[in-house]
């Protein structure tokens, strides 16, 4: 509540504040939500790489099915088809469909995405392996900050700061890792292009030193010059 206060300050004053002015709390959550017990589908992308089954037909199924720059995935006896931007139930329907016109009396397919390069996030800061990760599925913060191999010893579990990109600009809040893993705070969830800096220090080095835009505050998120 104190950080809540001090952020509608900093609007009515300066209009303007710094990135350890992130909102937290209830307000950074309302900026980057828990993530929900229900997952999303996951639309394919070119590079993904697919394991497709047939039932009883283990000659026509792939291990390690790549999706090419142009969203195909070519497949024996039928050849390429297009499956960049469907679901993996979607994709194996359109395969079973492609399959069932000459070949095979009502196929079973099912497609996993083992790869799913077309999901990125970066994490940064004090952890011990910062990169680029791609990622399947859903994911969580602890997840994304699990994926660098944990944070250093030397990390602040309390200030990890999450950037995302909407409409244009970008937006950042800052979350405990530390009450997350006690079960005392919700584990936000983590969206394709976002980054994950662990460390206030580390964010202010990475970001700049941007100044936040104030009028975001509304929302519940605070935006960051320099889009």
């Amino acid at each position: 509540m104190r950080a809540s206060c001090g952020i509608a300050l900093c609007a009515l004053t300066a209009a303007c504040a710094t990135v350890e002015d992130a909102p937290r709390g209830d307000d950074a959550y309302a900026a980057i939500p828990a993530a929900p017990a229900v997952g999303m589908d996951y639309r394919i992308a070119p590079d993904d790489v697919l394991r497709i089954s047939i039932y009883h037909e283990p000659g026509l199924s792939l291990e390690d099915a790549r999706v090419t720059a142009a969203g195909m995935v070519r497949m024996p006896l039928v050849g390429d088809i297009s499956v960049a931007g469907l679901s993996a139930e979607e994709a194996g329907d359109v395969i079973a469909g492609r399959l069932g016109q000459r070949y095979l009396v009502s196929p079973q397919v099912t497609v996993f995405v083992k790869q799913a390069v077309g999901r990125r996030i970066t994490v940064d800061g004090e952890v011990r392996e910062p990169g680029l990760f791609p990622f399947a599925g859903r994911l969580t913060l602890s997840q994304a900050v699990a994926m660098a191999k944990g944070p250093t010893r030397i990390a602040s579990l309390g200030q990890i700061v999450v950037v995302r990109q909407e409409e244009g600009q970008r937006k950042a809040a800052m979350f405990s890792l530390a009450a997350i893993r006690k079960g005392e705070a919700a584990d936000p969830e983590i969206l394709p292009g976002d980054m994950v800096i662990v460390g206030l220090s580390r964010a202010r080095a990475i970001l700049g030193g941007a100044l936040l835009a104030a009028p975001a505050l509304a929302t519940g998120f605070i935006a960051l010059d320099g889009r």
